[in-house]
């Protein structure tokens, strides 16, 4: 008796990202799963067949972001917009900030999201005084693009509980102090933030539109599955919500969350493999922080620049600094690579990557475990003989690529320098060392989009119009497998999604044009048609 396809699509051409780079015509599919890749499927096309034709498209397997943030971006692209993406100038930036504040009652809080020195040279990192005369009535938190520092005002210390003796309840972050000891209103690192985020609206509802608006985002620009890297709020009524977008009338996005440390041992969160659509996969840890605060872990000082040590209020001679003591960071790998979680390491600067992977060859030297798909997230500086190393470990690299679009001229002249920025986001280098990399943007840091990540990974050209470190460029077939295949490899699921295959899961992002036979500076610009998940479209969700 044949077996009948429940959809067969077809398209001018279907790149399905296996092993041989197949170029078909026509994917068959049945129960959500592909049951056939081919150019002529008639044969499985029965009575009760449907079939679309994208005959002017090229058909992708779903594209994945590997490292992202769903629920601080409900959260913050819900609060007052002054980000560099939104707005042209300084002044456009500071007038948003005080018409929003015009529009407040006085004595609710006030949050902002996106302030960027590195955008604009002729801001400065904002102080407590100054926020005290810009919301003389009002708490105030000003959280930078970076995401790794947050200024705020008199009141909003006040309101939450902080006075000049206070310090962080939890490891790695800081609440500045001058030379007199007073609290700045600079706040470093999201352990010290927590006091004064739990102030926003986050009720059920807020959440809900926010945390829907966020999967539409991801959603518009391809994505099919991302890796949550760190669940900020993991009660149950958050866990409820991102259930309930798995339903099948919501279905839009599979989402792979890695937990913070601190919860792995309470959450109540199904395991990602059970369902493919929700759950924990494993664990996100800090090492160190970000280049614009100067938190990012350094060998040598940062450049002493007007940008470092004013716009960003980074000290003199700076080389950063570690979240963990090295034993205690060592002792808290060593237990969980030894439960079988897999580790995400957020590792920014040269002497923070290479710490990182003293210590996973100190944990793999002494463990009979040597299979893991353990990553670090980010790596802005890491050296050939690092790129080695982490080779020889099995360790993979997941780049943080758009710093080479947004802010890679402003980090080589004026924040590392020229002869480190030689090794700044080296893609290339990693990729033809055997690893198999994957390119985020980690929103809301930067808006999600991998034809934009796919753009920069093989241009390296900043928004100045300067090429950053070119030797580093990708090839586009390999920056295209860092968002689809060896994206899915690193989420440990590429038996499921990342190819066209059969067996696997009917995963589609349906392009207007073909990325080669587009300029690569237009990758960006090339139209999403729609999305597809377990075989059916999700256009009729929005």
């Amino acid at each position: 008796m044949p077996i009948y396809a429940d959809t067969i699509i077809s398209a001018r051409q279907i790149i399905t990202m296996d092993l041989s780079d197949s170029i078909v015509t026509s994917v068959a599919i049945k129960d959500g799963v592909i049951l056939a890749v081919g150019t002529d499927l008639q044969s499985m096309q029965g009575p009760d067949t449907a079939t679309h034709s994208f005959l002017d498209c090229t058909v992708f397997p779903g594209f994945i972001e590997p490292h992202t943030h769903p629920d601080l971006c409900a959260q913050m692209y819900s609060w007052v917009d002054i980000s560099g993406f939104s707005h042209q100038t300084s002044v456009e930036v500071m007038n948003a900030l005080r018409k929003s504040i015009s529009k407040v009652p006085n004595g609710e809080w006030i949050f902002a999201f996106g302030y960027d020195p590195v955008i604009f040279p002729d801001l400065t990192g904002l102080t407590r005084d100054q926020l005290d005369q810009i919301a003389p009535e009002n708490p105030i938190a000003v959280m930078t693009q970076s995401m790794h520092t947050l200024f705020v005002n008199s009141l909003a210390f006040s309101e939450a509980g902080i006075d000049e003796s206070s310090e962080p309840a939890r490891f790695g972050g800081e609440y500045v102090r001058d030379q007199t000891g007073r609290l700045t209103g600079k706040i470093e690192e999201s352990p010290a933030m927590r006091p004064f985020l739990r102030f926003f609206d986050d009720s059920v509802k807020t959440r809900s539109n926010n945390l829907s608006k966020q999967y539409d985002r991801y959603r518009s620009v391809g994505i099919t599955t991302i890796g949550s890297a760190g669940l900020f709020f993991r009660d149950e009524e958050t866990v409820a919500l991102y259930e309930n977008e798995t339903k099948a009338d919501r279905l839009r996005i599979r989402n792979a969350v890695y937990l913070r440390h601190m919860d792995i041992d309470n959450h109540n969160l199904p395991k990602f493999s059970s369902n493919n659509m929700f759950g924990i996969s494993g664990v996100k840890l800090w090492y160190d922080g970000s280049p614009y605060t100067g938190t990012m872990l350094l060998d040598q000082p940062y450049l002493n620049s007007e940008l470092t040590t004013e716009g960003l209020g980074i000290a003199t001679n700076s080389t950063g600094r570690a979240n963990w003591e090295l034993d205690d960071f060592y002792q808290l790998v060593n237990g969980l690579h030894d439960r079988g979680v897999q580790i995400l390491v957020h590792a920014q600067g040269d002497r923070a990557t290479r710490e990182v992977l003293d210590t996973f060859e100190r944990v793999l030297k002494n463990s009979p475990n040597k299979v893991h798909r353990h990553r670090i997230e980010h790596s802005a500086l890491m050296e050939k003989d690092e790129i080695s190393r982490a080779a020889d470990l099995g360790i993979s690299i997941s780049f943080h690529m758009n710093h080479i679009k947004y802010y890679g001229q402003r980090l080589r002249d004026e924040i590392i320098g020229y002869e480190r920025s030689q090794y700044l986001m080296p893609a290339r280098t990693a990729q033809e060392a055997g690893i198999r990399i994957s390119l985020h943007a980690d929103s809301p840091m930067f808006p999600p989009n991998p034809l934009d990540l796919v753009q920069t990974a093989v241009t390296r050209m900043a928004v100045t119009g300067e090429v950053i470190n070119e030797p580093e460029k990708l090839d586009l077939k390999d920056a295209l497998r860092a968002v689809t295949i060896d994206a899915a490899w690193q989420l440990g699921i590429d038996d499921q999604i990342g190819s066209l295959e059969i067996g696997k899961l009917a995963d589609f992002t349906i392009l207007g044009q073909d990325p080669f036979h587009v300029n690569p500076n237009q990758l960006n610009a090339i139209p999403i048609i729609d999305t597809w998940l377990s075989g059916a479209s999700t256009s009729h969700l929005i």
